[in-house]
């Protein structure tokens, strides 16, 4: 690694050296998708410190969500390529009233996604994990009475239509942009409904199973996701943000 990537590396990590003590946000029934590794499992980990109840589903493996003991996790089986599992997603569900979710399922795809490259059937696949799955959860879990307070949808600014300068890429680009118009179209429709929030969240170049060189690493991004929406969801229905509070452009 260079001396200027180092710098560049370096100033890009200050600026989220925020400290944060005395997160406030327990006492609810929350799901959280993808939550084996990077964001999800943080977030997991994090919630469950602070008294809430989690429901943490994963693709195939588990390992890393066992490890946790606390009896107020509960694990669950959810491959969002596949439309049969969220039949077993609502069982698991059927009793428990959901107040939060926050969708952190994702995959970047094939690393040629260029013109000449696509793979159109690994393209639907993609788009139905990192987008069109969001809108199946709400299905799944929704009912007239029900007390849904907030939807936290962990996309990408990659997914910015305005802030698109590169090119390339249009598996991701495409479900996150994807993502993003569920996400506004959610915030009326929900908040109409019954007042629930909805809101995109761009957590930033984070180490991850999908991002290994990620700056950013995954216990301070989820410690700075909770204290966001714990202090400014009101103010951050149907909006796009990172976490340091911006709004990104669509």
């Amino acid at each position: 690694m260079g001396l200027r990537t180092k710098i560049r590396n370096f100033l890009y990590k200050s600026k989220f050296n925020k400290k944060i003590s005395n997160l406030e946000f327990s006492g609810k029934n929350i799901l959280i998708t993808g939550a084996n590794s990077g964001i999800g499992l943080e977030l997991t980990k994090k919630l469950l410190e602070l008294k809430n109840n989690v429901i943490s589903t994963y693709r195939e493996n588990s390992d890393m969500l066992r490890k946790i003991n606390d009896k107020n996790l509960k694990i669950t089986k959810c491959d969002q390529r596949n439309l049969n599992e969220f039949e077993n997603l609502k069982s698991e569900l059927e009793n428990i009233e959901i107040e939060v979710i926050i969708n952190c399922a994702a995959v970047f795809g094939p690393p040629d996604q260029n013109i000449e490259d696509l793979n159109f059937e690994k393209f639907k696949e993609i788009l139905m994990v990192n987008s069109l799955s969001i809108l199946k959860i709400i299905q799944t879990i929704f009912k007239k009475d029900n007390k849904l307070e907030l939807v936290v949808n962990i996309s990408s600014d990659a997914g910015s239509i305005s802030l698109n300068k590169d090119g390339n890429f249009y598996i991701y680009r495409s479900s996150k942009s994807t993502l993003n118009s569920i996400t506004k179209n959610l915030s009326v429709d929900l908040n109409r409904r019954n007042g629930a929030i909805v809101l995109a969240i761009d957590p930033g170049n984070v180490k991850s199973n999908m991002n290994p060189g990620g700056i950013i690493d995954t216990e301070k991004c989820a410690e700075m996701i909770i204290d966001l929406i714990s202090r400014k969801t009101k103010n951050l229905n149907g909006k796009f943000v990172n976490l340091l509070e911006h709004e990104i452009e669509w």
